[in-house]
């Protein structure tokens, strides 16, 4: 037979297909949705690091390390130590002060930039959840990530606080049980949202949203019970709300696994009522205001021209979000995230649904098979690789010069610290609060301070010293010495008046130490 014309192995041979599948081939929108996270986390990793908050965080965290205990006042504030003061925050200043054991302040700029992309990927990916459109999608997690980028202030407890927020609600997005007519929490629910309430008690006052929120799930179910004509005795005695009543007491128990029980409860009903961490109750003509206004105002609309049902326990997360953000700012993070898990569901069928891609592979004999159609896949991939490519840690992998510590934190007093480090002693300094706390976190020998950004808990005639002194009182050797201050640091730029006295009055017992076109250093002179 002739080999030519031999067509029997013709069969075995398998028609040619092509490798990859049509699911990574990306559209333009999914590429405006990479740009968009990676432009984020450009911008949260080059935003400065502010020389308040974080660093007196940090300088916890060291102290808790170094005396294996909690700290009974306010470190390295002795005016403070006797006002009352808990250390509620302890396990985000602990992580903090790893952090920058493992890598010093980049580590703790890397550290903030991936924990607010994180959660930007947590609104996206698990919140988002559903039919929604991809660009409404995209709106929810812009509004997550401007209520972030209003409040940044680096890695603090506050934003610390997003990740038991994330992991609390992460189990009630995904299943949402009390949306279903017989629907318990899930076994995930009973198991993670008690851990995430005990990781919040420990991190950041805002623990209280959790329980809250478990508890306005509680209510809004009972309120669909006897919506649906159940009397009180059958409401109570349903075994869904029993369920979601038994978990809300879970939560509140769990609250108090932290090492001072009742306490942290005080100390949240404090910062509420006279915050002491720079948060304030919410300003409508102000960022955050701006956002809340925006997402009551759309729940609202969806209230009026959804189709989707309206359950009890969704409008009761929303009110309860609402009004703790109503009370205080830090709560406007947990607003935007319950209103994504509140509003999307309700969108469904107010959009029109694109129609679903058909396979760019034929299956028919006598038509060729089209190439799949990855520019946009690979123009996301160029775009991830630039933004690598373009932030800080780059330097590590790629070469060049690493970012300097001026430009990584927002105008570090580095002069003075390196004047203080050079010549150690004991001292206790004055000096503005906007420095203090990276003074104190940078000099080797921990000095005491005047004031740091736990101002508020100086007695009232320290803070009226304080604010005379910051202004140019004239009277500043007899209030220095009130407190035997040994250390006087003065920024030029905003106390150029009080500089130029200080300068003009020294005398036997004070001495220019140091002096640059933006600070100066008077000390008092050592006797002998």
């Amino acid at each position: 037979m002739d080999p030519a014309n031999d067509k029997s192995n013709d069969a075995l041979q398998p028609a040619a297909t092509p490798v990859l599948s049509d699911r990574y081939a990306l559209s333009a929108l999914d590429f405006a949705v990479v740009s968009f996270f990676v432009a984020a986390y450009l911008l949260f990793y080059y935003l400065p690091l502010p020389t308040v908050g974080v660093w007196r965080d940090i300088t916890v965290g060291r102290t808790i390390l170094e005396e294996s205990q909690l700290p009974q006042h306010p470190v390295q504030l002795p005016l403070a130590a006797t006002s009352s003061y808990r250390a509620t925050n302890w396990l985000a200043d602990l992580s903090l002060a790893l952090i920058n054991r493992a890598g010093g302040p980049e580590a703790i700029s890397l550290a903030s930039t991936l924990v607010a992309c994180g959660f930007l990927l947590f609104v996206y990916f698990v919140l988002c959840r559903g039919e929604a459109p991809k660009w409404l999608k995209l709106v929810a997690v812009a509004l997550a990530a401007a209520t972030l980028l209003f409040q940044w202030q680096g890695l603090t407890p506050a934003m610390a606080s997003s990740v038991p927020l994330a992991l609390l609600l992460a189990p009630l997005a995904i299943f949402a049980r009390w949306r279903e007519a017989e629907g318990t929490p899930s076994i995930w629910t009973w198991i993670i949202a008690p851990i995430a309430i005990v990781a919040w008690a420990n991190t950041h006052w805002t623990f209280i949203a959790g329980p809250l929120l478990i508890s306005a799930i509680a209510k809004g179910v009972a309120y669909d019970s006897l919506f649906a004509g159940k009397t009180l005795r059958e409401t109570l005695g349903s075994r869904k709300v029993q369920a979601w009543a038994w978990l809300a007491q879970l939560c509140w128990f769990a609250t108090l696994l932290n090492p001072w029980g009742f306490g942290v409860w005080a100390e949240a009903f404090e910062q509420i009522v006279r915050p002491l961490d720079g948060s304030a109750p919410l300003v409508l003509a102000s960022g955050p205001g701006v956002i809340v206004a925006l997402l009551v105002a759309a729940l609202a609309f969806l209230l009026r021209r959804s189709k989707a049902p309206v359950h009890g326990g969704d409008v009761m997360l929303f009110v309860v979000a609402t009004i703790l953000a109503a009370c205080n700012t830090h709560f406007a993070l947990t607003l935007v995230a319950v209103a994504t898990m509140v509003c999307l569901p309700m969108t469904v069928g107010m959009f029109p649904q694109r129609e679903a891609a058909k396979s760019p592979v034929s299956t028919e004999k006598n038509e060729e098979p089209r190439p799949l159609r990855f520019a946009f896949t690979l123009l996301s991939l160029l775009a991830i690789w630039i933004g690598f490519a373009l932030s800080p840690i780059s330097a590590s992998v790629l070469g060049g010069t690493p970012r300097s510590l001026a430009k990584a934190i927002n105008d570090p007093p580095l002069g003075v610290v390196r004047y203080l480090n050079e010549h150690p002693r004991e001292r206790f300094i004055f000096a503005p609060v906007a420095w203090s706390d990276f003074i104190a976190f940078a000099t080797v020998d921990s000095p005491d301070m005047f004031a740091t950004s736990d101002f508020d808990r100086l007695p009232q005639q320290a803070k009226f010293d304080y604010r005379g002194l910051v202004q140019g009182g004239a009277q500043w050797q007899r209030i220095l010495d009130r407190y035997d201050v040994d250390t006087l640091v003065i920024d030029k730029r905003t106390q150029s008046e009080f500089a130029t006295q200080v300068v003009g009055d020294l005398n036997a017992e004070w001495e220019l130490a140091w002096e640059s076109d933006r600070a100066l250093i008077v000390q008092r002179r050592i006797a002998g």
